[in-house]
């Protein structure tokens, strides 16, 4: 149960503190007023969607912290099973910043998303006016009655069990190569791959020596006259050669008259040889850049398939190897397959026979409950003045076990449709086609009666559940919410947002939204009406009428709301 809401920050709201108690809570207010403001902070301390747009303005950063008093024994064990011990109350907060930072933390301990919605899931059940869309989606109608199936034994061993053992076989099968006429088409594509690789035999090496040599092919007229004019500085005439063996006959020619002539004579005559080596080599180079037409093209064919083989296979010699090292090794796997795809056939085969015998339990579970569900939101329209109103769920055809194998799933086979007749001798209709705003209102009050009968959450929270309804219609959702919410009977405690006179008037705590401005600025503030007069204000306010008699009629509300409760008391 909620018992404290503190918001900081959100929206319209500076800084609001709020007590809840057992039984019904409602908040009533002027359209625009922010009640909505106060349900989406508390989604968003549950773990909803964190929307930097509540942030109040001018602000940098919003939170919202949420006390909730526990006795569910599976609350506190996921409780404890985090970390966070096992004490009867729970105290929830969660921070955004403008900055797109956030903090969790539960009992004042740093916490995750994910855990703060998975310990939140049974604390509060919240029900939205958009929640009338989704249920009107055929998708959405079966996870609405695999909510009260007792089938999660069921649901376990196919979704955690069998299911991903069938991914794995399937995974397995299609690695070599799925049926017999895919594996052969996979295998004359490998072979080709393996064939065309093969014949080129690529090598890092050769291909290294054929961008070398079509490199000089290109520039051999470069080359041949760099290396031409080379020759000639150093051989030609009154070329380096020349002139060094000039230099040493000068020298020497002196060598009687200077210590050190014989010793450069001999550093020339060394130097000679070198330029020598060197124009020699260069010659031979010269000799060697005569390239053929035949050699060329056969340069220019070779490296096209290079680049061929690199396109198709990989960018690089190296991964043109490990493509073709991978194939063969998958060839060999494939043509070598008969033996494991047969075991994995046979093993596929079981498998799915399983999941179709588990499917066909899950199906029977699920019309059984769909009869129980049909019976029970018939009872609960009618209290709710829709007498008369016929109820169920189709199903489709069930597949047979041949029908099933084309397409397993792990959550069985079954589709199904809410079909609704609201009115005497009309036939049965699909619920989107026949149900009006008000009748969806009062339809979506009795799934979630029963819902909270079935998950027993200990607070449900509407907002607006009064959506196309009013007069005697009214009256009666009143009455239910306040049979719900009853503590002495459910101990459930229902939080709701309403512009009904009777449903604020059925109330056992009535909560009045209000702006004001200040300092040239709006605020969203809540007052709790406390006494009679204070709350036969607000419901007349709600009824649309002024001065005494409006008043009047609004005790006289209270008094028929307030005698409604105690005869339920009183049995």
């Amino acid at each position: 149960m909620l018992k404290q809401l503190v918001i900081d920050n959100i929206a319209l709201i500076d800084h609001l503190e709020l007590e809840f108690s057992e039984g019904l809570t409602v908040l009533s207010g002027e359209t625009g007023s922010g009640k909505s403001i106060i349900i989406d902070s508390l989604s968003f301390v549950l773990g909803d969607r964190a929307d930097k747009t509540l942030i109040k303005y001018g602000e940098d950063a919003a939170e919202v912290t949420a006390l909730f008093q526990v006795t569910d024994g599976s609350v506190l064990r996921k409780l404890e099973e985090y970390g966070y011990g096992t004490d009867g109350e729970i105290l929830l907060y969660r921070k955004m910043s403008v900055a797109g930072k956030n903090e969790i933390r539960i009992q004042g301990r740093p916490a995750t998303l994910a855990i703060l919605k998975e310990i939140c899931a049974e604390l509060v059940d919240i029900f939205g006016q958009g929640q009338h869309l989704a249920l009107l989606n055929e998708k959405n109608q079966l996870s609405v009655l695999d909510e009260f199936c007792d089938h999660a034994a069921i649901c376990d061993e196919m979704r955690a069990d069998l299911y991903p053992q069938l991914t794995k076989i399937n995974k397995e099968l299609k690695s070599l190569g799925g049926d017999d006429a895919e594996r052969e088409r996979l295998l004359d594509i490998l072979q080709y791959q393996i064939t065309e690789i093969s014949a080129v035999d690529p090598t890092e090496e050769e291909e290294e020596e054929l961008l070398s040599a079509h490199k000089r092919m290109v520039n051999a007229e470069k080359l041949t006259t760099a290396l031409g004019q080379a020759v000639g500085c150093l051989n030609g005439e009154n070329g380096a050669l020349g002139l060094l063996a000039q230099s040493g006959n000068l020298l020497r020619s002196v060598s009687n008259l200077e210590d050190t002539a014989d010793e450069m004579c001999q550093r020339i005559d060394s130097a000679r040889l070198d330029v020598d080596d060197v124009a020699t080599q260069i010659q031979e180079i010269i000799s060697s850049m005569e390239f053929s037409a035949a050699e060329v093209d056969r340069v220019e064919e070779r490296l096209e398939k290079y680049r061929q083989l690199k396109r198709k296979y990989g960018g690089s010699v190296a991964s043109v190897l490990q493509f073709l090292r991978d194939a063969q090794a998958k060839y060999d796997n494939l043509s070598n397959a008969a033996e494991k795809i047969e075991q994995l056939n046979a093993q596929k085969n079981d498998v799915i026979t399983r999941l179709y015998k588990l499917a066909l339990d899950k199906s029977a579970e699920r019309k059984a409950t769909a009869d129980r569900l049909a019976q029970d939101i018939m009872r609960e329209l009618d209290e709710l003045g829709m007498r008369g109103t016929k109820f169920c769920v189709k199903f489709n055809e069930t597949p047979t076990a041949q029908e099933f194998a084309l397409s397993p799933a792990a959550d069985g086979f079954d589709k199904v449709e809410f079909l609704m007749s609201a009115n005497v001798g009309e036939p049965l209709k699909p619920l989107a086609k026949v149900i009006s705003g008000g009748e969806m209102s009062r339809f979506m009050l009795a799934v979630k009666n029963i819902t909270a009968l079935a998950e027993k959450i200990p607070t449900m929270i509407f907002d607006e559940i009064d959506a196309g309804i009013s007069g005697n219609m009214a009256q009666m959702v009143a009455d239910k919410l306040a049979n719900v919410s009853s503590a002495e009977e459910n101990g459930y405690q229902c939080i709701v947002i309403t512009h009904l006179p009777q449903i604020a008037a059925m109330a056992d705590v009535n909560f009045y939204i209000r702006k004001y401005q200040k300092d040239g600025k709006t605020y969203t503030t809540v007052d709790v009406l406390t006494d009679r007069e204070q709350r036969a204000a607000e419901v007349a306010r709600l009824m649309g009428g002024v001065g005494e008699y409006a008043l009047v009629n609004a005790k006289e509300l209270l008094d028929r709301s307030q005698n409604y409760k105690l005869q339920r008391k009183l049995g």
